[in-house]
């Protein structure tokens, strides 16, 4: 799933010109992040019909920053010298009729990206909290201290981290099916996080096809000072 990298997620240094796009006054704000391990970066552009936005820097390692489409339908391209226009589609993007803030997660799919919309306002992901994302093919288990959880393929979780104890941190464990039962592939200790949340999504290596996850925190304080 993630070798097309190298061709999807270059860097990408281009002059858009001077089409731009105008958001509607109490148009949503967007972030985007990659579901791609490691740390690569795509410059991508907000497409409306042939008219193309700012670019805007997408990674693995963290949330882009905000932009505002011009309508809450639109599509996302990248540079393509191959195609008449200059770009080339690799998104699309519905965001719901309600709302003000919401995060993309674009997953790789061949030579384009699954977009998978969250409201950056959900209650459930709030501070001390992860949104877990499978991009495997298998379930996946999990507990955060006592709290058990099944995590789907493609299935978008929340979770809030246990009660704080007289320590600051918490177990966390992760499994996968193995002969009809759950084996463990990773257990660690995560902090709790009071003024940040936490992204994680599982997938398998290149390397050895094992599962493995990466985890993105994201500081809540601009978030509520725009409230």
């Amino acid at each position: 799933m993630f070798r097309l990298l190298s061709k999807v997620l270059p860097l990408v240094t281009c002059l858009v010109g001077s089409l731009t796009l105008a958001a509607e006054p109490g148009q949503p704000s967007v972030r985007a992040l990659l579901l791609v391990p490691g740390g690569p970066v795509a410059e991508l552009l907000p497409q409306s019909g042939e008219v193309m936005g700012s670019p805007v820097q997408v990674g693995a390692r963290g949330l882009s920053d905000s932009f505002k489409p011009a309508s809450r339908n639109f599509m996302l391209a990248m540079p393509d010298a191959k195609q008449e226009s200059g770009f080339r589609t690799v998104a699309k993007v519905a965001l719901p009729d309600q709302g003000k803030d919401f995060i993309l997660l674009l997953e790789p799919v061949k030579a384009s990206f699954k977009v998978h919309v969250i409201d950056g306002r959900e209650p459930r992901f709030g501070a001390d909290c992860v949104l877990f994302f499978n991009a495997s093919e298998v379930n996946i288990g999990a507990t955060l201290g006592s709290k058990k959880l099944l995590i789907r393929p493609r299935k978008t979780v929340f979770a809030k981290a246990p009660p704080r104890g007289e320590k600051p941190f918490y177990q966390v464990t992760f499994f996968e099916p193995d002969a009809g039962k759950a084996r463990p592939f990773a257990n660690t200790r995560w902090p709790h996080r009071e003024g940040s949340r936490c992204y994680v999504f599982f997938y398998r290596s290149n390397a050895a096809g094992r599962l493995t996850y990466q985890a993105v925190d994201e500081d809540l304080t601009p978030l509520a000072a725009a409230e």
